[in-house]
């Protein structure tokens, strides 16, 4: 097998590897390679001939490719590459669009499934945040301080599929780092790939899981001491790659203690032992929001809310039905140093800018700035964003945008009869999956 020259995940729970003119296919459940190369040309609809140079998920149904100085945008739905970045518009350059990232060429990338991608060039990597779209201050740094047991330089991709492993490659092979231990624990010839089985919903956005996939998700992050459910209530039973006898797809489950990946979830109203009445989506998509706040510094320690399996409106409503959480805050360290900021006090309480629909400021509070920045990304990116199920599509909603189903403090309302929502969300976020009532 010749080497990898790029690689990435698929919603569809398949991981493609392109190499040459081709491209061969791995299945996420069993991590075995489903089907015999095949030419790029014919099945990736605008891409050029050759593998590309690096190839990174973007979230929100989109893929980017880069070659050389430039890239071009894919989508997945269309299962075809963007228009606008086909002639007889002109390349797109990479200089242009990819604030603080290499100009003229990329070896690597990959998305860590937290708000952040890594890229990789010689002897260096960068941090680049979705949120707010530009590299990490700080950055390039060298491989070699940061990836013990990886090649320190000349990468040609990595594949990480959401789970405890993530797949380096150069030349004909590949290593294998482990996100728990930090360090490379397996490795070989390419030939003798077989990547470890995930569930084929890891990176299926949470509003697009089936209730199955969720189900199966669920019972991966149980049996790898992400969360736990009551052994009394919604007892865990079973075995994601085989058969989970309980709980069902359909169950909504109760997660106890109330802690998700290592970070407690509280309501403003007082600490519970537990989280009830969750749709197994949704409990996904709490545990994908903890990646997502705790993906680098602060540390984060609390999430809080106002409501997640429980609301005041009728039995369909999506917060009784477990569908829905009112993000209400945060808490953790900050340099060594605890902060507390929630939506209240330090978003919806805020003057309005007068010519600016957002009252975050990244000079006066970068860290709330930063912060609710992210978990709204987040939310139109796993929840519903500006419609329901497959109706969402790109691009996602921004902050300062009109309507929309992730609603907060600088929510801008349609205009009336439409209800008026946003002085009712200047507490917290609200993410929901599936339809309101």
């Amino acid at each position: 097998m010749d080497l990898i020259n790029s690689a990435l995940p698929w919603p569809n729970g398949k991981a493609y590897l392109f190499q040459g003119t081709e491209y061969i296919r791995y299945d996420f459940h069993d991590g075995t390679q489903d089907q015999s190369p095949q030419s790029i040309s014919p099945m990736w609809p605008g891409l050029r001939q050759d593998a590309p140079d690096a190839a990174v998920y973007w979230g929100f149904g989109k893929v980017y490719f880069f070659y050389g100085d430039e890239y071009v945008r894919f989508d997945i739905g269309n299962n075809a590459v963007d228009p606008e970045y086909l002639p007889p518009n002109p390349p797109s350059k990479i200089a242009d669009h990819w604030p603080g990232i290499w100009s003229d060429r990329i070896d690597a990338a990959v998305n860590w499934g937290n708000g952040k991608i890594y890229f990789f060039r010689d002897s260096e990597y960068l941090r680049y945040d979705i949120s707010l779209d530009r590299a990490d201050p700080g950055y390039p740094m060298s491989i070699s301080s940061a990836w013990p047991g990886i090649w320190t330089d000349k990468i040609d991709a990595v594949l990480y599929q959401g789970g405890e492993k993530a797949y380096f490659f150069k030349d004909k092979e590949y290593r294998r780092f482990d996100l728990v231990t930090n360090n490379v624990d397996q490795s070989g010839p390419v030939s003798s790939l077989n990547l470890d089985p995930v569930p084929p919903g890891m990176w299926t956005p949470s509003r697009d899981l089936t209730l199955e996939q969720a189900n199966l998700v669920m019972g991966y992050l149980i049996q790898n001491g992400k969360f736990s459910l009551s052994s009394t209530q919604t007892p865990y039973n079973g075995d994601w790659m085989t058969s989970i006898s309980s709980p069902q797809p359909t169950t909504r489950v109760v997660v106890k203690p109330a802690n998700i990946n290592g970070i407690n979830f509280i309501h403003e109203a007082g600490p519970a032992p537990l989280i009830d009445n969750l749709d197994q989506r949704m409990l996904i998509c709490l545990y994908r929001l903890t990646q997502w706040v705790n993906a680098s510094e602060p540390d984060v320690a609390v999430i809080r809310h106002i409501g997640i399996g429980h609301g005041s409106g009728p039995p369909t409503d999506c917060h009784n039905q477990g569908r829905a959480l009112d993000f209400s805050g945060l808490e953790g360290t900050s340099l060594g140093v605890a902060f507390v900021r929630k939506v209240l006090n330090d978003w919806g309480n805020k003057p309005v800018i007068s010519g600016n629909p957002m009252r975050l400021d990244p000079v006066s509070d970068p860290l709330v700035h930063d912060l609710f920045r992210s978990v709204f990304r987040f939310a139109t990116f796993e929840c519903e964003c500006n419609a329901i199920g497959p109706n969402n599509q790109w691009p996602p909603k921004e902050i300062g945008d009109v309507g929309g189903f992730v609603i907060h403090p600088d929510y801008i309302d349609n205009p009336p009869p439409a209800q008026q929502l946003r002085p009712q969300h200047q507490n917290h976020i609200h993410m929901q999956i599936g339809p309101t009532r």
